[in-house]
């Protein structure tokens, strides 16, 4: 989930915040240094967007470094990864001693959790991602390969660019509304641009790695059944239980994490759902929870909210867009 230690520009979400002159960046400045290239006249927008698990800006503006140093780690962000989408201008960044350039129409990927410095050209037009590292894994995708990576976007990228604009351009009645749809959207697309940009670089464990997408797709096919677990993922794909946890060994997530979570996402949508009214407990197991003890606790655990509360919540917001 996205922390409050992450929301670190001023402002409602939305808002479009004109950076100007040096002094301007001290706000910017927790999570990361930044240092513009002029030492007077620095000028740059930033907007940004967040939903539960996903954090995005639009910056543009004037030449600037960024250094995420020693004293900035262990915060929100270690548990993201950072994807940079290059519209115009660009960027060199180095992580790991590796060096990277991209260019217009490019992708860059940092890992927050370690060191990193970056720094952009005048006139560069960026929209900055964090997505969750668990998220990453859920779909068999390991982080861990993507530090500095660099790699032409195509027209995914484009895609992406058009979805961002129009959702920083959504009236405040309506964020609320299509904040799941939007973020599941972008995470989705985000998905895709990495597999492409792994697929083209091979894998010295190949085999790992088509067990771990085997895994979610199996998931994504399976979860809404109670008795689906470990165990019969294991059978349907011909592998040994043991096999299968060595596959997730020293990873951000677990086989029953991966599945506890595909529960928990398709649970929030239906809770957010004005127009759907069955009671707590067959949501609960329409999504695969074998109790509505087991579901309370699991929700409650991941949100810090019970169902029911969640629930509410989000239909005062629909009730409050209906009386505006």
């Amino acid at each position: 989930m996205i922390e409050p230690d992450m929301l670190v520009i001023p402002g409602r979400s939305h808002d479009k915040v004109t950076l100007r002159g040096h002094e301007s960046l001290e706000n910017y400045s927790r999570p990361w240094r930044l240092v513009p290239h002029k030492k007077a006249g620095f000028h740059a927008t930033v907007q940004t967007w967040h939903s539960r698990r996903l954090l995005l800006s639009r910056a543009q503006g004037d030449a600037i470094m960024m250094y995420r140093d020693a004293e900035h780690l262990r915060d929100g962000h270690d548990r993201f990864l950072l994807m940079v989408l290059v519209h115009e201008g660009g960027l060199t960044c180095e992580q790991r001693g590796r060096m990277t350039t991209a260019s217009q129409g490019s992708i860059v990927t940092l890992l927050p959790k370690e060191t990193f410095w970056s720094s952009a050209m005048d006139g560069t037009d960026a929209t900055l991602l964090f997505v969750p590292v668990g998220y990453l894994e859920e779909r068999g995708i390991g982080a861990d390969v993507l530090a500095a990576a660099a790699w032409h976007g195509g027209p995914l990228l484009e895609g992406i660019r058009a979805l961002v604009d129009r959702t920083l351009e959504l009236p405040e009645d309506q964020r609320e509304q299509h904040a799941i749809h939007v973020e599941q959207a972008l995470l989705e697309l985000l998905v895709g641009l990495i597999a492409q940009y792994l697929q083209s670089l091979g894998s010295h464990d190949a085999a790992a790695e088509e067990v771990r997408r085997r895994v979610a797709s199996a998931i994504a096919n399976n979860y809404a059944n109670p008795s689906y677990n470990v165990a019969s993922i294991a059978a349907e794909l011909g592998v040994s239980r043991r096999y299968l946890y060595k596959v997730y060994e020293g990873r951000e997530t677990s086989v029953g994490a991966l599945l506890r979570s595909k529960r928990l996402d398709e649970a929030e949508i239906l809770l957010r759902r004005q127009d759907f009214g069955p009671t707590l407990s067959r949501i609960g197991k329409s999504v695969g929870f074998t109790s509505a003890e087991s579901f309370g606790r699991s929700f409650k655990d991941r949100t810090g909210t019970t169902p029911s509360e969640y629930r509410a919540r989000h239909k005062t917001h629909g009730t409050r867009r209906t009386a505006d």
